[in-house]
C-alpha cells in the first residue's frame, strides 16, 4: 500500500503546469493519508478523475470497508479535481464532506 505510481493527466494540463516550471507528473500524489491507505490516482484531469484504494487494510471492525476510508477516497479525488479544475492561478480547498455509504464491500479473507 501507499506505492506512488505514474499518474495519466491530459497532455495539455501537463504543458500549462511545465510553463511555470512546475514538473506535475513528478511532483503529484495522493497526499500522506491517501499513501498511507493505498489510494492510487490512475487519471487525472479537471474532468475526471478515476482512482483505487483497497479495502484490505482500511475496514471496520466487521471486515466492511471504514466509511472513514471511502470518505478519503472521495476527498482525494476531490481535491484532485477541483486543483486541476481551478488550474494553475487558484487554490482549492474543501469546506465540507457527506458521505452516504450505499452497501458494503467486504475484505476477500
Amino acid at each position: 500500500m501507499g506505492e506512488q505510481q505514474h499518474v495519466k493527466f491530459p497532455q495539455e494540463v501537463i504543458e500549462e503546469y511545465a510553463a511555470l516550471g512546475v514538473d506535475l507528473p513528478a511532483l503529484f500524489s495522493a497526499g500522506h493519508l491517501g499513501n498511507r491507505m493505498g489510494v492510487q490516482i490512475l487519471e487525472a484531469s479537471a474532468e475526471r478523475v478515476v482512482g483505487t484504494m483497497p479495502v484490505e487494510g482500511n475496514t471496520q471492525p466487521y471486515g466492511l470497508l471504514h466509511g472513514g476510508a471511502s470518505a478519503v477516497l472521495a476527498e482525494t479525488l476531490g481535491s484532485v479535481g477541483s486543483m486541476l479544475h481551478g488550474g494553475v492561478s487558484k487554490i482549492a480547498v474543501g469546506v465540507d464532506l457527506n458521505c452516504t455509504h450505499h452497501r458494503g464491500c467486504a475484505a476477500v479473507w
